[in-house]
């Protein structure tokens, strides 16, 4: 009897061992961040939408063609491609054709000009053509635009950095930008260089027309004092003559139209 009634005790003592260990791991838990209590939390749902980006592109329509407006060629029939007519030429062979001092040589450029953006302007300039001119000292350069066969800038000379014009895309459709730009109507050229002009479309025909003249002075030099055998007196190499410039090179190889975006001018820029 007495053996038993021992046995009894201990087991119960084992029992409330394991119940406090228990308590223990649970307090642990607690401390531990090993909650299971849920915290509040709330969403909803809203409407998305689309961002959208524009577009600026320059893509060429016509090869480049070479004429030859002097003033005073009286087989200039031929209109310059892009163009409204007024400027006559004559075709010619970039390769084979030698200019002289008075000749006016004109090379048309035609391309398709993408704008799309509410607050985009974009700059037309002529790459690299300060580089490709130097040849010829006697041949002064200067260019016209023209807008869907509309003249839009008038003859003026290039610009030091070679930079024509700006163009701002079309206000239609796109609200939430400035107009920035005035109406596509013919401009002095001096104007121009600092001009945006506002597109109608996304998309419209472009032509620069570069114009090459040849100073028709550029053979006066030493033919100041006429001899009486009808030499000139002051020359004082009959090799050279008055041959300024003559066999010089100006080279429009690859010559390349190029469209930058800009955000210093316009008025919606600071």
């Amino acid at each position: 009897m007495d053996n038993h009634a021992s046995t009894i005790v201990v087991t119960e003592e084992r029992k409330r061992r394991r119940g406090l260990v228990w308590v223990g791991l649970g307090a642990v838990a607690l401390l531990s961040g090993g909650s299971t209590f849920a915290l509040w939390s709330a969403n909803d749902v809203f409407a998305g939408g689309e961002i959208t980006a524009g577009d600026l592109n320059l893509v060429q329509t016509a090869d480049t063609s070479f004429y030859d407006v002097s003033a005073d060629r009286s087989d200039a029939t031929d209109t310059l491609p892009g163009t409204d007519g007024a400027q006559l030429g004559h075709l010619i062979d970039d390769a084979s054709w030698r200019a002289v001092p008075g000749d006016k040589v004109a090379a048309a450029f035609s391309a398709d000009v993408t704008l799309e953006g509410d607050n985009l302007v974009g700059k037309l300039s002529v790459a690299g053509l300060d580089a490709m001119i130097d040849g010829n000292a006697s041949m002064t350069w200067s260019y016209e635009v023209y807008n869907q066969g509309a003249l839009l800038v008038s003859e003026t000379a290039v610009p030091a950095d070679s930079s024509l014009f700006y163009l701002s895309a079309p206000a239609t459709g796109q609200a939430d930008g400035v107009d920035d730009g005035v109406p596509m109507v013919a401009t002095a050229g001096g104007a121009a260089e600092s001009t945006v002009f506002q597109m109608t479309d996304t998309s419209e025909d472009v032509t620069v027309v570069l114009y090459g003249t040849f100073d028709s002075t550029a053979g006066d030099a030493g033919k100041a004092d006429l001899a009486a055998d009808g030499s000139y007196a002051d020359q004082t190499d009959a090799a050279t003559g008055t041959r300024q410039d003559a066999l010089t090179v100006d080279t429009l190889a690859e010559l390349k139209l190029q469209l930058d975006q800009v955000r210093d001018t316009g008025s919606q820029f600071k």
